[in-house]
């Protein structure tokens, strides 16, 4: 065998090895004396000998089991002349001819020979040979005489030393390391290795220089001319005397080889070194590029970093789908996987991108005629593209906000401008929506007959699925309609679930909207209780506060009802809890996290750790599941406004009056007086019994009242304080299924917690194949010292959810038994007080159960 015979050998070899199955046509017969003395270790070979039937036969062994086989079916014909009789094969595994795509399957001899001698001998010589066989002077057998001619001149060493002779294994093992430098030396072998380099990537290294400095030419040529191969248009003057490629295939295998080093996550680290060290050679930091030009570029991360810079000034100007596509795809790239900040960075555009074109829809939908409150509100929670996205982009860009490192990534004035003009128009834009959809409210006389209301949430709902099995009742305080649409978008297939919008009792506090969730609330009157309080009198019962509630809810439902604090179920309830809910009727669960925590007036952290509650409401109904509860109802007292601090120009008098109860968002009381700048009505006029009357400002605008929360409010008649979510989960028959292994590993993306910012790199493979699909799971990473959780997941290569911090995995396209890599980022949000080790942990996010761990990882950022 010779050179070109060993390359077709190799060829085949990788596709059994990928494949399995093999069915190689050779139409001009080139092959027939080579595929006659065939082998491939562990793989059989048959071969067509006049007789399809015959060949069938023989075939038939190796494809009856799940396993795929490995084999190569030799067929000296046209594919055409078969007249299918191998489709089966065909389809078990993989076609090989000439003209045959993807390239590694193309057997044209002439390809094959061009590929096998490029690594041997110069362009202008490949070039002839190929001509030569196309025209048919040139078989396999003499290609493999020319080759053994001319071999050793140069790659016979260079194979001894890398343990390939083909261009770009060589050049990465050069690129990436210096364990090959003292061998290149006692081998002499400085001359061949240049030769080889040079043919193929068109670089000049002088003779005489030392491995070390190749590799600084090299790596300088290879990722200058990457740069100038994806840069679109004409090179700045600067860079148009920089060496690069000239030949075209010498630049695609220049430009390729870049792309390769980037993708080898074995070699990340030497691509960055050299990367960091070019780009200042070049001045790239200086210079200046048009954002068209560099949407291809990855090569280096001043590049990363100016695309960053555009695209923020873009927004600015006019937010697109175009733009945010391109930052989110940016955020799966090179730079973003391998530097944590460069992605929580993309992750914050987005965010503020995603703001400024949910409140140009919103804008644009507002102006349409004949919007009344009903059409109103089911475009704001029900529509495929509701407008409560507009709370939900702003809650999440808020959350990044304050999460981003804005010290560690860097002088970053245009992104914050970014920010800031987001936060104005969800401000502007969130304002006219309440405005308008409180006037039609007010114009439909504040009844929308077909809406569910919240007082009737217990009767209609609660109370019939008690009579189908063990029934849970969460009231989550705070739990705007937006953030249970996005948490129901991430709970699994395993249950049924509806979200339903309801109107909520008014006016919108926690003491009315708690009340209005309890048996017979529809028949409720507003009563005041002494001290500017009010509450709920249901039936003669006054309802205050919460063991009212829960009094009332017991001495009101038929069967057993538990009731439980969110708190007291995780991470897991202790056994006595557990036995009370397994024994239950009716489970209630209440939590109060959102509301305490914004109220609480510190306005960074309640931004940081207000979504904590969401993957939290997930853990609790998978652990109701568990314990046999049929069907989870989840309910919300009110609604709130969290926007900007409140200023004075957006502050307003209060009626006066006899007031019963006034807040930033809400009067109620009798007399006053009545002002353009807030709505008022009768609390009657809202389903409740009562003499007393409510005014709430328009817009977001407030009340000048002392004390209270600077920014966070609720009390109004804005849809985002009065439109609260009905989710409801009903739990699936079992009917079993298969259990995925997966091997999992995880990788830090340094060598030690050093910065804020860390990454975490996902991989996982199922070890053998199945009969049934690999399921990937959602999945959460968590950083731990002494089982102390001191990480936040900020963003994640794709499938980051923003609600539960979880990350939907996927399967690689090409390989349906491995997991799609993933990079998840996350922030040191706790950082220890001394110098100490961590853990890395991969959770199954649904169960909680640990999938894979990392140990003993050095910690060596501390508490400020």
């Amino acid at each position: 065998m010779g050179t070109v015979t060993d390359y077709l050998s190799s060829v085949i070899t990788k596709q059994v090895d990928d494949h399995g199955l093999v069915v190689w046509y050779d139409p001009d017969g080139h092959y027939q004396s080579f595929a006659a003395h065939l082998s491939i270790p562990g793989a059989a070979v048959l071969r067509y000998e006049g007789s399809f039937f015959a060949l069938r036969h023989a075939i038939e062994p190796f494809i009856e089991g799940f396993e795929p086989p490995r084999l190569v079916v030799y067929v000296p014909l046209d594919r055409t002349q078969t007249h299918h009789a191998l489709l089966e094969a065909e389809s078990a595994g993989v076609v090989m001819q000439p003209g045959q795509q993807p390239p590694g399957r193309n057997t044209r001899l002439s390809i094959i020979a061009r590929n096998a001698l490029k690594p041997l001998l110069n362009s202008d010589t490949v070039a002839t040979i190929e001509k030569q066989v196309e025209d048919g002077q040139l078989s396999l057998a003499d290609l493999d005489t020319l080759t053994d001619r001319g071999k050793g001149i140069s790659t016979g060493v260079i194979a001894l030393i890398f343990g390939s002779e083909h261009p770009q294994d060589v050049a990465l093992a050069l690129l990436s390391s210096d364990r090959y430098d003292a061998e290149i030396v006692t081998r002499d072998a400085s001359a061949a290795l240049t030769a080889l380099l040079s043919r193929a990537f068109d670089v000049v290294l002088p003779g005489g220089e030392s491995p070390d400095a190749y590799r600084a030419r090299l790596a300088r040529h290879i990722l200058a001319t990457d740069l100038s191969v994806t840069l679109a248009g004409d090179l700045p003057p600067s860079l148009v005397r920089v060496s690069v490629a000239q030949q075209p295939a010498a630049r695609d295998a220049c430009s390729t080889l870049a792309q390769v080093w980037r993708l080898r996550h074995d070699l990340r680290e030497s691509y960055v070194a050299h990367a960091m060290r070019v780009a200042r050679e070049l001045g790239l930091a200086g210079m200046s590029f048009a954002t068209e030009q560099i949407v291809g570029v990855e090569t280096f991360l001043e590049i990363e970093h100016m695309l960053q810079h555009h695209i923020e000034a873009a927004l600015l100007h006019q937010a697109t789908d175009y733009l945010i596509d391109l930052a989110r795809q940016r955020q799966s790239g090179f730079w973003a996987e391998q530097m944590p900040d460069v992605q929580a960075c993309w992750a914050l555009i987005i965010a503020a991108g995603q703001v400024l074109r949910e409140a140009d829809r919103v804008e644009q939908a507002l102006t349409a005629p004949a919007l009344d409150a009903t059409v109103m509100l089911h475009a704001y929670t029900t529509a495929e593209h509701p407008w409560c996205l507009l709370d939900t982009t702003h809650r999440n860009m808020e959350r990044r906000y304050h999460t981003f490192d804005f010290a560690a990534a860097g002088h970053q004035q245009t992104l914050e401008r970014l920010v800031f003009n987001a936060r104005d128009r969800y401000a502007q834009v969130g304002a006219a929506l309440a405005e308008a959809f409180v006037q039609r409210y007010q114009q439909a006389a504040f009844h929308l007959p077909t809406v569910l209301r919240q007082v009737e949430i217990f009767d209609q709902h609660v109370r019939p699925a008690l009579t189908h099995g063990k029934t849970a009742y969460l009231w989550v305080d705070a739990l705007r309609y937006e953030m249970a649409r996005e948490l129901a978008q991430t709970l699994g297939a395993e249950r049924d679930i509806t979200l339903t919008p309801a109107l909520a009792a008014v006016p919108t506090i926690t003491e009315i909207g708690m009340a209005a969730l309890l048996p017979g609330a529809q028949h409720a009157t507003l009563v005041t209780t002494g001290k500017n309080r009010l509450a709920l009198d249901i039936n003669g019962t006054i309802i205050k506060e919460r063991k009212d509630r829960i009094a009332f809810l017991k001495a009101s439902t038929d069967g057993t009802v538990v009731d439980a604090r969110v708190s007291e179920l995780l991470p897991s309830p202790k056994k006595k809890l557990r036995d009370a809910i397994q024994q239950a009727d009716l489970v209630l669960i209440t939590s109060q996290e959102i509301d305490q925590l914004c109220e609480g007036d510190d306005i960074h952290l309640a931004r940081r750790t207000m979504d904590d509650i969401l993957p939290e409401l997930s853990r609790v109904f998978r652990m109701l599941t568990d314990l046999n509860v049929q069907t989870i109802i989840v309910a919300a007292d009110h609604g709130y406004l969290f926007g900007d601090e409140l200023s004075d120009s957006m502050k307003i008098d209060v009626p006066g009056g006899d007031t019963a109860e006034v807040k930033r968002r809400v009067w109620v009381g009798r007399g006053g007086t009545a002002q353009d700048s807030s709505v008022r009505a009768k609390i009657a006029d809202f389903g409740l019994g009562s003499d007393l009357e409510i005014a709430s400002p328009v817009g977001f605008a407030g009340f000048k009242v002392k004390g209270g929360a600077k920014a966070y409010f609720h009390g109004g008649l804005a849809p985002q304080e009065v439109i609260i979510p009905l989710l409801t989960l009903t739990a699936k028959p079992d009917h079993g299924g298969v259990s995925d292994t997966i091997t999992w590993s995880l990788t830090l993306g340094s060598q030690n917690i050093s910065t804020r910012f860390v990454s975490v790199r996902i991989a996982g493979e199922r070890a053998q194949a199945q009969m049934f699909a690999l399921s990937p799971p959602r999945v959460r990473v968590e950083i731990r010292v002494k089982n102390t959780v001191i990480s936040l997941p900020v963003s994640a290569s794709y499938g980051f959810e923003e609600a539960t911090n979880a990350v939907q995995l996927v399967l690689q396209a090409a390989n349906p038994n491995s997991i799609e890599p993933d990079t998840v980022t996350l922030m040191i949000s706790n950082p220890p007080e001394e110098k100490t080790t961590a853990s890395i942990h991969l959770l199954d996010a649904a169960t909680g159960v640990e999938l894979a761990r990392l140990k003993a990882i050095e910690v060596a950022i501390l508490a400020y």
